[in-house]
């Protein structure tokens, strides 16, 4: 028997295809797995949230980017994971244990998005990151690596 997954991060890349790339060969599967995310405890990081609008932002207007950046909740069923670590510490303690984190990603060969990603969902225990480039994650962690279609199949 499978553990059950209770907490995935979900990357950028899912919520980017779905809007942006709807002739993309993935697009059915990612589909497929974006109306399931009712039923999901599925969370993106602020970091996350982020990096989505800054890709969006060549896309949308400006009241569209604000909608995602502040409504972004109301439009995909996730969670908005705080900064790992951020709330009572201090600034300059966080900063440097952050950037020693990411740093210690990057040094993996991983890009800042991908080295970040990694870092808060190792630092909140993730069970699972959904991402459809597993290939960035792979033999850097310890956590669970699954594409959208690979997750539905174990779920």
């Amino acid at each position: 028997m499978q553990k059950a997954i209770v907490l995935v991060l979900l990357d950028s890349n899912i919520f980017i295809l779905d809007r942006f790339f709807p002739r993309d060969s993935l697009y059915s599967q990612n589909k497929t797995f974006v109306e399931k995310l009712v039923s999901i405890d599925a969370a993106i990081s602020s970091f996350t949230l982020l990096e989505i609008c800054g890709v969006a932002s060549f896309r949308l207007s400006s009241e569209e980017l604000a909608a995602w950046l502040f409504g972004f909740t109301s439009l995909y069923p996730v969670y908005i994971l705080d900064v790992h670590g951020l709330k009572g510490e201090n600034c300059e303690a966080w900063w440097s244990t952050f950037v020693e984190e990411a740093t210690a990603n990057i040094a993996k060969k991983m890009t800042f998005g991908d080295a970040v990603l990694l870092r808060e969902a190792e630092n909140y225990d993730a069970e699972a990151i959904v991402t459809w480039n597993t290939k960035d994650f792979s033999r850097r962690t310890r956590l669970t690596i699954l594409t959208p279609t690979g997750f539905l199949r174990r779920h």
